[in-house]
């Protein structure tokens, strides 16, 4: 049998991964944590799944969290379906600036708003106020494909492991997301690669790797989700046995576009 994960599995739930039947098999494989994106769908049609997945959680005797993806127009849209399913995580899109978090928990608190905040960082100006956006979050998301379209590609390995370590040292939650296993979209096994990106997250010491494409509209989300679990239990058994050292909270403040 294995152990317990430590890092978590976020399977973002759309037209290939909505139905009962679905919803009762990702948690069995492994998912931790469905993500509803209220860019596509209504509030409601989102509300609707999200008492499914719960309901067919609880089949199993577990339960699942819920992270609801807000677009920056949507506020008000978002914190009104996280009041009324209590969800766990609200993560905002396009976070520029610290004030907006600010803004977004003065509306939302008021309202009686308990989720944690998840700021995504997927701009250059993002990174350039990460450290004043990290204070005001309460987790943070590496929102690479966005982020890849605003700085060059080739840095945005490095700024993941900075922002990681950010994170680690301030002891606040981070999720690596975007691409992780794409193939999976369309084929049945992941790539060399993409497997090493998986792996290489963990190591990097994120709390969670978060799937889009391969559950929302993919051709075997459970197989995405499967492949998931597995590397993230491979590279995590040789942690423990000592083959490799995950990073230690000794992170520096966030030195990217200073």
């Amino acid at each position: 049998m294995k152990q317990k994960r430590k890092t978590k599995i976020i399977a973002t739930i759309g037209p290939a991964s909505k139905s009962p039947f679905m919803l009762n098999q990702l948690v069995k494989v492994g998912a931790d944590i469905f993500r509803f994106n209220l860019k596509y769908n209504t509030p409601d049609g989102h509300g609707l799944i999200i008492d499914k997945a719960r309901k067919e959680a609880k089949k199993q005797g577990k339960s699942v969290q819920i992270l609801i993806d807000i677009p920056s127009s949507s506020f008000l849209e978002g914190v009104d379906l996280a009041l009324k399913k209590k969800v766990d995580y609200v993560a905002l899109s396009h976070v520029k600036q610290a004030d907006e978090i600010v803004e977004f928990r003065r509306v939302a608190v008021k309202a009686g708003f308990t989720a944690k905040v998840i700021a995504k960082i997927e701009t250059e100006e993002a990174l350039s106020n990460f450290n004043s956006i990290l204070d005001e979050a309460d987790a943070i998301m590496v929102a690479r494909g966005d982020l890849g379209e605003t700085i060059p590609i080739e840095k945005v390995p490095f700024v993941q492991k900075e922002i990681i370590m950010s994170c680690i040292k301030t002891d606040k939650m981070v999720t690596v997301a975007t691409e992780m296993l794409l193939s999976m979209v369309s084929n049945k096994e992941p790539t060399r690669a993409e497997v090493s990106d998986v792996a290489n997250a963990v190591l990097e010491g994120s709390d969670a790797v978060m799937l889009s494409e391969e559950t929302a509209i993919g051709k075997n989300p459970l197989g995405a989700v499967e492949a998931m679990n597995n590397i993230i239990h491979e590279t995590e058994s040789w942690e423990k046995l000592g083959h490799v050292d995950i990073l230690s909270n000794n992170g520096t403040d966030f030195k990217f576009g200073v």
